[in-house]
């Protein structure tokens, strides 16, 4: 059987070549990126078989748009995210507008590169299930927060005030209060908690959705 190529498209430069060199150990070809421009060219030259992309890639495109635009040119192509968020809400990413036979799977929860590299034979294959799918898993971080919650959390973790947040969304104060008092209880944090509870709740949402208050 031919070799297969893949593109692994990482902007942690020790995490890019420890993807490289594991997935060339297992017969693939392979050439790496860091950024999604990088990808872009490199994908110009070369028709690879499958992209192990990052969604979180600095400035610029996502990992998800650099999907969206690599599948125009090759429909046929693997895509396999391997990224820190739980779900693509957390990247405000529509979870709908995913590509089928995709692979989404959470660093966090690969305790060894077997499960990538299962991930990758199935995608490749057209054979991609729900294992693969750890932003369909019930039971993922936060699984529970509405699109609405993550905004204000967002925002909360920038520091924006509840006057501030209700301006940048065009609610009401009182509206904005019920949504903050509401996310706070989707992270487990109680909204009469002594001390600052937007603080907790941020703190918790931050470390455990994956994003930084940068992003």
């Amino acid at each position: 059987m031919l070799s297969r190529t893949l593109l692994i498209v990482e902007d942690d430069n020790l995490l890019r070549e420890l993807l490289a060199s594991a997935c060339e150990s297992r017969g693939f070809i392979v050439q790496t990126a860091s950024t999604a421009a990088d990808a872009k060219r490199a994908f110009s030259l070369l028709d690879f078989d499958g992209v192990v992309t990052d969604v979180e890639l600095g400035r610029g495109l996502s990992g998800f748009d650099l999907a969206e635009s690599l599948l125009k040119e090759s429909p046929e192509t693997g895509v396999i995210f391997l990224t820190r968020l739980p779900d693509s809400r957390f990247a405000e990413y529509d979870p709908d507008g995913l590509p089928n036979g995709i692979a989404y799977l959470r660093k966090s929860a690969l305790a060894d590169l077997e499960l990538l590299f299962a991930a990758i034979d199935a995608v490749l294959r057209g054979r991609a299930g729900v294992d693969f799918r750890h932003d369909q898993d019930a039971n993922r971080p936060f699984a529970k927060l509405t699109a609405k919650q993550i905004r204000v959390l967002r925002l909360m973790s920038r520091g924006f005030s509840n006057a501030q947040i209700a301006e940048a969304r065009g609610s009401s104060i009182k509206a904005t209060e019920d949504t903050v008092r509401r996310a706070c209880l989707a992270v487990g944090v109680d909204p009469q908690l002594l001390g600052n509870a937007r603080t907790t709740a941020v703190s918790k949402f931050l470390s455990t959705s994956g994003i930084s208050a940068d992003d």
